[in-house]
């Protein structure tokens, strides 16, 4: 649950301080988060596309290192550098974040070091974007 509202609160970051613009994005991101929209549609003819023309509701498609590749990109950064400071330590965190993240959705055992990393990242994103 912590990790979730760590990546909505990343989101909602995301799309408020790029005006909810989905062109402010990265390409590579764009294109990403454009296929897996696409392929959602075609797996269930009921999505509606249109509701997916503002970047926050786009960003359900994007994975955790593409939130952190908008965080960090060149056009980007400027916006985001007052939060963050530090790309360096935003790296180190998303990382620590990603590793426990990924060990829980993917039900594997989660060793205490990953634990204790991941939730150093938790802690650390909380005192950044708040809670």
């Amino acid at each position: 649950v912590q990790i979730e509202s760590v990546e909505l609160r990343l989101r909602q970051l995301i799309a408020a301080s790029l005006n909810n613009e989905p062109a402010a994005l990265p390409s590579h991101v764009q294109q990403k988060v454009q296929e897996r929209l696409h392929l959602a549609a075609k797996k269930n003819p009921a999505l509606n596309l249109r509701a997916y023309d503002q970047l926050l509701a786009q960003l359900e498609y994007a994975d955790l290192r593409e939130l952190q590749d908008t965080l960090v990109s060149k056009t980007s950064w400027a916006t985001f550098e007052p939060y963050f400071r530090n790309k360096e330590m935003l790296a180190i965190r998303f990382t620590q974040l990603a590793e426990l993240r990924n060990s829980i959705r993917h039900s594997r055992r989660v060793d205490e070091v990953t634990r204790k990393d991941g939730e150093a990242a938790l802690l650390w994103f909380d005192g950044v974007i708040g809670k």
